[in-house]
């Protein structure tokens, strides 16, 4: 997962779940995923504001209120350095 800058993180449940905000309508989201045959894809979302994206930590999934805008295959996300 990779979001962009207008997002705030925090962690619940004993540090069982990470709760992930938008501060800004539109913030971005960025979910890589493999399948069996290890082909990786991007999947990109706009997350309205106040929605809350959560990720379980002890399942390994991820709840996103929104729907996917766009698919590409390979890892598409960028390391900012």
């Amino acid at each position: 997962m990779d979001f962009d800058k207008a997002w705030n993180r925090a962690i619940l449940a004993a540090e069982r779940v990470v709760e992930y905000t938008p501060l800004a309508d539109g913030a971005q989201l960025q979910v890589v995923t493999e399948g069996a045959t290890g082909l990786a894809i991007t999947y990109f979302f706009e997350v309205p504001k106040r929605e809350r994206v959560w990720v379980s930590i002890p399942e390994n999934l991820v709840y996103i209120p929104a729907r996917c805008i766009k698919k590409e295959f390979g890892d598409k996300t960028e390391c900012l350095g």
